[in-house]
């Protein structure tokens, strides 16, 4: 756990997600979004979002620069008692947090049929979480156990602490569906089923923890009880890379999705004769409501859970502690705290919740092709052993038009960073971020966020014919009265 929270070197994509040309992409946010666009085949090429977001280790703004992270063998300067540290960290008593999050949207598409859409999503996701860290714990794993400010200080931390990791694969079908239509009201439910392929994964959390760190490199643990899980793509002795099988955990994820549109016009009882004559109705404003990644990976290749029940210890030198291979470990942390070497292990399943989350997005549609767009992204954690999403509120302004768009989004997160962000989409490719000041040099660097993504998009009511095949039922009513109006009025012949 110390060394997950100490090495860390996009979150929502909000300027793609919420746009009214999301397609496809935007079931991320809101499964229903796909049957409401203005396309009726959308496809995905690729998108790439990354994200990481801490607040106890950092870079120096004076020593920052983004563009080291694009030198082949990057140099930042260094600093410590060895001058061998590049990071900083913030000591204040606050309990220490990180996200990370690496997610690939693979190849993906959606077709929308009248009031049906149906759709295909794949992708990859790495998501690590930590919650309710004790700075004491988090500073001891950043000074290596030498920090002598804390030395003989009984610490006792009874918050439940959390540490997740698991990276997957996914592939999932999405379907949307117009429930009701009457008058301007529009309402759309939506589904995404994913079947969940799991690479790795492992978890930490603790109940109670106290104990003394000795001035003399010694450790005394008065009461532990917590668990830890883990499966991992590796030979527990050689340590080397094991990649058969690639995935050993399995599950099953769900989206769920609700969105409610006042139209500008009505657009009851529209038909059509092609799938490219669909009749798209823009929108005044609209309200969604999600649930978003609903369910949880199980592992049972290559897992192992270690269970401290209440135990104790005395550990004379554990700063100098070493351990060649996981196996080693788990050896002497079960020799440590049960006097065997095999006790500790207490179970070869592990079941890892996904980051569940609810949301609520409304946007509006104030002044011909400006939008403002207001989301909230809030946490549900479903296990004690599951990935915890950090909370969300943004608003975002944006001014799109069908090949343009430029969006600023204006973010909370976790209720204590604001940030400001800036995306761009031009035809099919977008880029943006919701962390521009990752990329300069004004202020501290805890994290970064980055996503773009290319797709190829056909729109409603765009057949590339004749006017008379393009037409829906709003469009065949005014030719039928056109059509009456120029027809000419019998005439009464006059009696012989």
């Amino acid at each position: 756990m110390l060394i997950c929270v100490k090495a860390l070197r996009a979150q929502e994509m909000l300027g793609i997600v919420n746009s009214s040309y999301a397609g496809i992409t935007g079931t991320m946010i809101n499964p229903a979004v796909t049957v409401t666009s203005p396309y009726y085949l959308d496809i995905n090429i690729l998108a790439v979002d990354v994200f990481v977001e801490n607040n106890y280790v950092y870079l120096a703004k004076e020593e920052y620069l983004f563009s080291r992270f694009f030198s082949k063998n990057p140099e930042f300067p260094t600093h410590g008692t060895d001058n061998n540290m590049i990071a900083y960290d913030y000591y204040n008593k606050k309990d220490k947090k990180a996200y990370a999050n690496v997610r690939v949207l693979g190849p993906s598409f959606a077709l929308t049929f009248g009031k049906h859409s149906f759709g295909l999503v794949t992708g990859a996701r790495a998501v690590m979480s930590a919650k309710n860290i004790p700075y004491e714990l988090a500073k001891f794993g950043f000074e290596q156990f030498e920090y002598i400010p804390q030395f003989d200080i009984n610490y006792i931390d009874n918050r439940n602490i959390y540490n997740a990791q698991l990276a997957w694969a996914e592939i999932g079908f999405n379907y949307s569906y117009v429930f009701k239509q009457q008058g301007l009201d529009y309402w759309a439910a939506g589904l995404t089923v994913k079947n969940l392929q799991g690479y790795g994964g492992a978890y930490v959390n603790t109940e109670t923890a106290d104990y003394v760190m000795l001035e003399h490199d010694t450790l005394i643990v008065h009461s532990l009880t917590g668990e830890a899980g883990y499966s991992l793509p590796i030979d527990y002795v050689t340590n080397e890379l094991d990649r058969s099988p690639l995935f050993r955990g399995k599950g099953i994820g769900f989206d769920l999705g609700i969105i409610y549109e006042k139209k500008k016009r009505s657009s009851q009882n529209t038909y059509f004769n092609k799938l490219c004559a669909q009749n798209y109705v823009p929108y005044h404003y609209k309200i969604g409501v999600s649930l978003l990644d609903i369910g949880r990976v199980r592992f049972k290749e290559n897992a192992e859970v270690l269970v401290f029940d209440d135990v104790s210890t005395y550990w004379p030198g554990i700063s100098r502690v070493e351990y060649s291979n996981m196996h080693n470990l788990t050896e002497l942390l079960s020799n440590q705290f049960y006097g065997n070497p095999t006790e500790i292990i207490q179970g070869n399943e592990i079941k890892i919740a996904l980051p569940t989350a609810i949301s609520i997005q409304a946007d509006v549609n104030y002044r011909n092709n400006w939008f403002v767009n207001g989301t909230l992204v809030y946490p549900i954690q479903l296990s004690k052993t599951g990935l915890i999403r950090p909370v969300l509120f943004a608003i975002t302004p944006r001014y799109q038009t069908n090949f343009f768009e430029a969006s600023l989004p204006l973010s909370l997160y976790d209720w204590t960073k604001p940030r400001i962000g800036l995306s761009a989409r031009f035809g099919g490719f977008y880029i943006g971020t919701e962390k521009l000041s990752a990329y300069f040099h004004y202020t501290d660097f805890t994290g970064i966020d980055f996503y773009m993504g290319i797709k190829v998009s056909l729109f409603k009511g765009n057949c590339h014919d004749k006017p008379s095949d393009n037409c829906g039922y709003d469009e065949y009513k005014k030719f039928v009265k056109t059509k009456s109006e120029k027809k000419p009025k019998n005439k009464k012949l006059p009696k012989a």
